[in-house]
């Protein structure tokens, strides 16, 4: 797979879990399960149009910035110095929409990365520093995705980690 194939492919994953987003801003009740949905669709939105330029400096042979690949969405660390603030933030109760939305975005979310690292692993120079800034991207989609599912799912999981009530001890 060249470059130009490998770029039209992300676009693919891009626009799918865009679109998934933008649908489920739509479908859910809470407003701030629509905000998290708008931000995430808005940073997809972002990544499509980034793209689309990449894919016009590479027919016309020329650089691309890698400057202009950019995400509003928080590092791990970010997110995880702050768990107790978002904690306090998620509704008690989700609807199963909203659950049903998280865990299909979950699972795009989790190919594309998927995607993105082979791609990377498979490319060189410029293209292999763009495909793994959109690994570190999609990385951190998951993370966000993951949190939110983990909490409506009262799985006894928090971004990953068994909760554990110690006054139980």
């Amino acid at each position: 797979m060249d470059s130009l194939q490998k770029f039209n492919t992300a676009l693919q994953y891009e626009e799918k879990i865009r679109d998934l987003y933008r649908t489920a801003e739509q479908t859910v009740d809470d407003e701030r399960g629509k905000a998290i949905f708008r931000a995430l669709a808005r940073d997809e939105q972002s990544h499509v149009e980034f793209l689309l330029y990449s894919l016009d400096q590479l027919r016309q042979k020329m650089t691309i910035d890698l400057d202009r690949l950019v995400t509003a969405i928080p590092a791990r660390t970010e997110i995880e110095a702050n768990l107790a603030k978002m904690r306090a933030r998620i509704p008690e109760r989700m609807l199963g929409d909203i659950k049903t939305v998280l865990g299909s975005a979950l699972k795009l979310e989790k190919e594309t990365s998927a995607f993105y690292r082979d791609a990377r692993d498979k490319s060189e120079g410029e293209i292999r520093a763009i495909f793994d800034k959109f690994v570190v991207i999609e990385d951190r989609h998951v993370d966000v995705v993951q949190i939110e599912l983990d909490h409506a799912l009262h799985n006894g999981m928090w971004f990953n980690f068994m909760e554990v009530d110690l006054e139980a001890y």
